[in-house]
């Protein structure tokens, strides 16, 4: 496509959609800023883009791979616990609007919409001048719940695995894949897409590579539904898991294919070193964001790879005030939960984490 038809398109895209909230954009970069001048004191206050709240769901499906371990039906043990007292919560929550917090993230344990305190939960968010972003499978949600959540200014990342009916139920180990079409209809019904409040979740694998990139990523550019198409994560992931996944090499080659099927469509960007999502820089969450556990744990992320502290044995404020957690931002040089893209073999770090290193 030629550079004059890029240009008709840009009014199409807003450049790309970036999903509300939780993708990095030029505010994250300034959050990042700031909170490097915080390390050295130049600044008197942290400052965060969003937080994690992690909760002892359960969930309705058993997703191959699932980085939270529900697949193996369970949180890893270490971080569960109970649910939040109200106490804990505006704690919490009280202590995010402060920092300059836009939204609280529901990423996991399980699906939110298992829980009948689920609504009680989002409303406290927006109680306390908070926005809610919730991943889910989306296969609980009635059209009602859709107008209760969009009422709430919720953004919603449905999880999808694959875009045949019959390959998504394999991996996601129940039959919910018309449910979860239903719910990204109704979404889109009620207009969340057209305020980049609609994201569809989808982890490349072998198998999945060839329908994400000629159906999958079309059809969400087409719909205006940010499509978050990702590597996998691979804490909790098996040896099995691993070896349907793409290798750094084999991430490379779908990044640039996923490139060129996107400049096909009027989309033109640059790859960049590190990342692992498709419309998203290399992940430096760690630097404007971080998780909260229901066993009280303060972790860097989802992916749990650095602890800051426990908020139930101190308040939440020293955990982030703290010497250890100045020093981890300080420290820190890549996330790397899963494989991400490299322009060459060479720019493979000579040292990955054990979970990464079958797939250098």
């Amino acid at each position: 496509m030629d550079s004059s038809k890029i240009r008709t398109l840009d009014y199409l895209w807003s450049a790309r959609p970036l999903l509300k909230y939780y993708y990095a954009d030029e505010e994250t970069t300034k959050i990042i800023n700031h909170n490097i001048k915080w390390i050295s004191n130049k600044v008197e206050h942290p400052l965060f883009q969003f937080a994690y709240l992690m909760l002892p769901t359960l969930c309705n499906q058993r997703c191959r791979g699932c980085f939270t371990g529900q697949d193996k039906n369970r949180l890893p043990p270490h971080l569960s616990g109970p649910f939040y007292s109200t106490d804990e919560l505006h704690e919490i929550l009280s202590f995010l609007r402060d920092h300059g917090v836009q939204a609280v993230v529901y990423g996991g344990g399980g699906e939110l919409f298992t829980w009948e305190g689920a609504f009680g939960f989002l409303e406290l968010i927006v109680e306390h001048g908070l926005s809610p972003v919730v991943f889910t499978n989306g296969t609980l949600l009635s059209a009602r719940d859709i107008s209760r959540l969009n009422s709430l200014g919720t953004v919603l990342i449905i999880s999808l695995r694959d875009t045949v009916e019959q390959y998504h139920n394999s991996e996601v180990q129940i039959n919910g894949f018309r449910r979860t079409i239903a719910t990204i209809e109704r979404c889109m019904q009620e207009g969340m897409h057209y305020s980049n409040r609609l994201a569809v979740e989808v982890p490349v694998t072998k198998e999945n590579e060839d329908r994400i990139i000629n159906d999958f990523l079309p059809i969400m550019r087409a719909l205006h539904i940010v499509p978050m198409i990702e590597e996998y994560i691979q804490i909790l992931s098996s040896h099995e898991e691993k070896s349907r996944c793409h290798t750094f090499a084999e991430a490379r080659t779908f990044f640039q294919r996923v490139r060129k099927a996107d400049y096909n469509l009027g989309l033109d960007y640059s790859l960049k070193f590190g990342q692992r999502m498709v419309g998203q820089p290399q992940c430096r969450r760690p630097l404007y964001s971080f998780a909260v556990y229901p066993n009280g744990d303060i972790m860097d992320c989802p992916s749990h790879s650095t602890w800051y502290g426990n908020f139930k044995k101190i308040s939440i404020h020293d955990v982030i005030y703290s010497a250890l957690f100045r020093k981890a931002l300080f420290d820190f040089k890549l996330c790397a939960c899963s494989v991400f893209y490299t322009e060459t073999d060479a720019e493979v770090p000579s040292y990955l984490p054990e979970h990464l290193e079958i797939l250098r």
